[in-house]
């Protein structure tokens, strides 16, 4: 045999060969995803692998973002009039309740409904301790009034997340609930669970028990009253998100309250929406690279966003920025005034 028939012999038999391993590597990634889904089935005889729990972060009232006494109310609320759901433990976070007698309230009222909850405590000595940022002030110039008060946030960023301690509450939540059940909900704490809701939320996730994460697209209602007509609310706003027990991503605690804390997880994650188009300020925290976990997000049914009492300011998202930053500046102020007269 010719050395040419050869060399084309050896070229029809390396593409056969190349063919056969990429058929087998598709094979294998389809194997993968099969066994993936199957993995992660709905079990009868496996109660954990349909196991939910959901935390509901209770804050301090920030007035005027809030209405003062709108933590209490909308507890109440949620205590009274929402379902019971499939397969799904409630628990409570009570966290870094300053006001003493408004701490005490929520606790009493959790244990009159047999409420099982956290307590993150609020410490005047550890607050003492924590210092202002105040390298981001270098060079900064010509900002309008809203970015003066974001960067007035930023000085304080330290103290927002000691005392509104968004993230590190989240994040107690889904420690707290990998060690209880399959599926984590760690929420803010004005969110409401209707009835439909859940069996949206609930297929959902049944449906795609291999993904690791799932958002749910939040609807705010400008009364608390508007559950009840049983109308579905447009869920369009910024989502809650649910975790499985093996994720790894937790929320980013460098992300204070009021800038984008639980954005910047959707952003790790992959998750589109409008804050992809968000500029940074040039004293905001630093953004992480993709997860290695992105793309492994499903979307969820929905969940409703109980009233602030300030009505006003839902469907003004520009106008509920500014008030949010006095609110948080006003918190703060008002903090470092009573630590120092005692």
């Amino acid at each position: 045999m010719d050395e040419n028939k050869k060399v084309k012999r050896k070229k029809v038999e390396n593409k056969r060969s190349t063919k056969r391993y990429s058929q087998i590597n598709k094979d294998a990634k389809r194997n993968k995803r099969k066994n993936s889904k199957k993995k992660y089935r709905f079990h009868k005889k496996n109660p954990i692998s349909q196991s939910f729990i959901l935390y509901r972060i209770l804050g301090n009232d920030l007035f005027p973002r809030h209405k003062t006494g709108q933590t209490l109310q909308n507890l109440k609320f949620i205590l009274e009039n929402e379902p019971k759901l499939v397969n799904c433990e409630k628990k409570w976070v009570v966290n870094r309740i300053f006001q003493s007698e408004i701490q005490v309230s929520i606790i009493e009222l959790l244990e009159k409904h047999k409420q099982k909850y956290i307590i993150i405590p609020f410490n005047k000595d550890e607050y003492m301790e924590i210092e202002n940022d105040d390298e981001i002030f270098s060079d900064q110039k010509n900002l309008s009034q809203t970015q003066e008060k974001r960067m007035l946030t930023a000085k304080y960023r330290h103290k927002i997340n000691y005392v509104m301690n968004v993230n590190g509450a989240r994040n107690v939540a889904l420690r707290d609930g990998k060690k209880k059940a399959q599926w984590i909900l760690p929420w803010d704490g004005n969110c409401f669970i209707a009835l439909s809701a859940w069996k949206n939320i609930y297929k959902s996730v049944k449906n795609s028990l291999h993904k690791k994460y799932f958002v749910v697209p939040m609807a705010r209602v400008p009364s608390n009253k508007e559950l009840f007509k049983n109308i579905k609310p447009k869920a369009v706003d910024e989502p809650q998100i649910i975790f499985r027990k093996d994720s790894n991503e937790e929320f980013n605690e460098e992300f204070y309250y009021g800038r984008r804390d639980k954005v910047e997880l959707l952003w790790r994650l992959g998750v589109p929406g409008k804050w992809n188009k968000w500029k940074d300020d040039p004293w905001d925290r630093n953004r992480l690279p993709l997860s290695k976990e992105s793309r492994q997000f499903d979307k969820a049914g929905w969940v409703a966003r109980l009233s602030s009492g300030r009505s006003g300011l839902e469907k003004d998202s520009k106008k509920r920025e500014v008030v949010r930053l006095d609110a948080v500046i006003n918190t703060i102020e008002y903090l470092d005034n009573i630590v120092k007269k005692k």
